[in-house]
């Protein structure tokens, strides 16, 4: 007599498409993050060199600011390169007559201060723009 024995088909494991499957969906999943943490680093590298490039600039006006404070400034153009944290950044310091009105033309002269760098391929600028004494004030 033989004993009749249910039907044992249930399934003890995962087939090889199921775990590809799921191996195709973890590298998609992992790629989406790897891409945003890059993104994020350059992000971070881009906003490092902003800060570094106020920074100089805030430094380089304040000594302008100084020196005409002290002697007033002349028209004048200097272009140089500044190093800082292994960055280059060319800069350029430009200082011109005011046109109007002529009251102040006589007392004041506009600087304007250009840094430039590279940053991931492309050129960067920032520009810096005041109004000092062209003259040293008499007391």
């Amino acid at each position: 007599m033989m004993l009749k024995t249910g039907n044992n088909n249930l399934s003890r494991g995962f087939t090889l498409v199921e775990i590809m499957l799921s191996v195709l969906i973890l590298g998609i999943g992992l790629t989406v993050v790897a891409n945003s943490y890059l993104a994020a680093i350059r992000g971070i590298n881009s906003i490092e060199n902003n800060i570094q490039v106020l920074t100089l600039g805030k430094e380089k006006l304040d000594a302008l600011e100084l020196s005409s404070l002290k002697q007033g400034l002349d028209i004048f153009l200097t272009e140089s390169t500044l190093e800082s944290i292994g960055k280059k950044y060319d800069y350029t310091l430009e200082t011109s007559r005011l046109s109007q009105p002529e009251s102040l033309a006589k007392l004041l002269v506009q600087a304007c201060l250009t840094f430039k760098w590279q940053e991931q391929m492309a050129e960067k600028n920032v520009t810096f723009s005041t109004y000092l004494l062209r003259q040293k004030e008499s007391i």
